[in-house]
Formats: structure tokens, C-alpha cells, sequence
């Protein structure tokens, strides 16, 4: 069976997420420095992408954001999905982000994890 191509990023960007909690965990973090920990992942529908190379922008932009565990994003179907740490970052953070890289950003799924 054929996975399509955005469900296979989505996926693999679930799975950095999970890594990332999983060696954040595991490691002391610096007095100064909390641990990582991807706790959250939204969706944001964008609008303004006139190009692959404007989600590549958007992404980079995204990864550079304090907070921010993985990003990606999709010109085909316009959405950019964020892992990130809620005790670094908020959504109208996100959403601050993808905005000040010149591109609209309207919020359309979000998902938080639970720690048992």
C-alpha cells in the first residue's frame, strides 16, 4: 500500500517530536536552559505561499522560533504543522512568527500531549 507523500512527513515529523522528548528527557539541562520537550502540535492553514521556496521560508522561520521543536510545511495543500514546547512558546506566538515572515496564519488543528 501507497502512503501518500504529506501523510509521510506529518508522521515523520511526529516522530522527531517523540525523539525530541525522548533525548530531552534523557539529558541535564544547563542552569540557564530548561529542556526541550515537544508537548503540542498545530496545524496553521496559510495563506500568501506562492511557492515551494515560501514554505521553505516559512519552515525556517518556524525552526528558528525559541520554543519550536519541528516544523513543516506544505505548498501544495497550504498547511504548516508545528511541534513545539508550551512552556516556551503559545500558539499567538506561532502564529506571530508565520505572520512576521509575511504570510497569513489561521489556526486549524491542535493537539496536546498528556504525560502519564
Amino acid at each position: 500500500m501507497s502512503t501518500n507523500p504529506v501523510i509521510k512527513k506529518l508522521l515523520s515529523l511526529k516522530a522527531a517530536a517523540a525523539l525530541t522528548l525522548f533525548w530531552s528527557a534523557s539529558l541535564t539541562p544547563g542552569a540557564d536552559a530548561p529542556p526541550l520537550i515537544s508537548n503540542a502540535t498545530n496545524r496553521f492553514k496559510i495563506t500568501g505561499m506562492s511557492c515551494d521556496g515560501c514554505a521553505r521560508g516559512i519552515a525556517a522561520e518556524l525552526k528558528r522560533t525559541p520554543g519550536v521543536v519541528a516544523a513543516e510545511v506544505c505548498f501544495s495543500n497550504r498547511l504548516a504543522t508545528v511541534a513545539y514546547d508550551t512552556n516556551r512558546i503559545s500558539v499567538a506566538g506561532l502564529k506571530k512568527a508565520i505572520v512576521d515572515a509575511g504570510y497569513g496564519a489561521k489556526l486549524v488543528k491542535s493537539e496536546t500531549a498528556t504525560r502519564r
